[in-house]
């Protein structure tokens, strides 16, 4: 970075390192620093945005974040782990400011679905696992549950479980 403090993927590799450590708001920086100069046709692009969008949510900058993912969203229409992401991000900022619960649950739900209805893209850079899938289901059975609807949240557990791979 030193040699070369306008080269994005190195910023993209700071930021992935310091993500993957103890210092995950940390990560922000030098992620937000690689989008500006990200070619939209990067590789890494998908895996940029994801991270970028959770090292936002741990350094509690929701609203900067839900701003990224507005912008990207165009991009991302395919990606089911782009709408789990911003779930998880909406359910943190919904944690940290219950007052915003009315508005941000409806959204929360919405993310997971989407990401269900996308299924599995292990064709994209970076894509993980269950994330159009069990996961998204089990964090909508999680969800409901919290809300105190156990019929949902039951029906959401059994279909979290029908996808899980054995």
């Amino acid at each position: 970075l030193a040699e070369s403090p306008d080269d994005a993927y190195l910023h993209y590799q700071m930021g992935k390192e310091l993500g993957s450590g103890d210092r995950p708001a940390d990560a922000a920086a030098p992620l937000l620093t690689a989008l500006k100069s990200c070619p939209p046709t990067a590789a890494w692009r998908h895996d940029l945005v994801l991270r970028t969008l959770y090292a936002l949510k741990c350094a509690s900058r929701h609203a900067e974040a839900v701003q990224l993912a507005e912008a990207e969203m165009p991009h991302w229409a395919h990606s089911p782990d782009f709408y789990f992401t911003l779930g998880d991000l909406l359910l943190d900022w919904a944690a940290g400011e219950p007052a915003r619960g009315a508005e941000l649950l409806p959204m929360i739900e919405a993310c997971w679905l989407r990401a269900l209805e996308i299924g599995e893209r292990p064709d994209l850079p970076d894509s993980v696992s269950g994330r159009g899938s069990w996961l998204a289901a089990h964090n909508l059975a999680v969800f409901h549950g919290s809300l105190g609807q156990a019929d949902l949240a039951r029906q959401w557990q059994a279909r979290a479980a029908a996808l899980q791979p054995s």
